[in-house]
């Protein structure tokens, strides 16, 4: 889920915006910050809407392979009657099909790139139906716990966080709570 990585980083960025805004205010009131950690990806992916996401597309990627797969088939029993047919078939004929072969050639790539994006596509709805999911949670969780800053828990943004600073158990508890 290359998106959830783009959407961790998105996330973290604006934490951190978080961040600028609330320690003049803890300053101000000389109380340390509370802040939190969670692995947002691993939040979404153990939702139950992640999880359905994860077999939507799983089902569409099949489907999918199953089409690539059948029209790789008329590929190569295009290349095998042009194989077949060098000695016995006409150049006009030959010609023909290979013709037809590169026509199903530009087509499995098409039918590739529009999958792709189509897969793309489904993935992001589904991935912004999450966020809208999780931002009440999160909200309550912060409110109930007095966070004042929730990180993302992304390699090289996070570098240390112990487990008392790590929310995403509740976060998850609270999204199956909510189902």
């Amino acid at each position: 889920m290359q998106n959830s990585v783009i959407h961790g980083l998105r996330v973290a960025f604006i934490c951190l915006a978080l961040v600028a805004l609330t320690l003049p205010a803890a300053a101000q009131q000389n109380q340390p910050i509370n802040i939190a950690v969670v692995d947002l990806d691993f939040v979404v992916a153990q939702s139950p809407a992640g999880q359905a996401l994860g077999k939507k597309l799983e089902e569409f990627k099949k489907t999918a392979q199953a089409e690539v797969e059948g029209k790789q088939k008329q590929a190569a029993d295009l290349r095998n009657r042009i194989r077949d047919g060098v000695n016995s078939l006409s150049e006009d004929k030959l010609a023909e099909l290979q013709k037809q072969l590169e026509d199903v050639a530009i087509e499995i790539r098409r039918f590739g790139d529009d999958k792709q994006r189509e897969g793309q596509k489904m993935q992001d709805e589904g991935l912004r139906q999450i966020e809208k999911q999780l931002e009440p949670v999160f909200a309550k969780i912060r409110d109930d716990n007095g966070y004042d800053l929730i990180l993302n828990r992304v390699p090289g943004v996070v570098v240390m966080a112990g487990e008392r600073v790590d929310i995403t158990k509740k976060v998850i508890e609270a999204l199956q709570a909510g189902q």
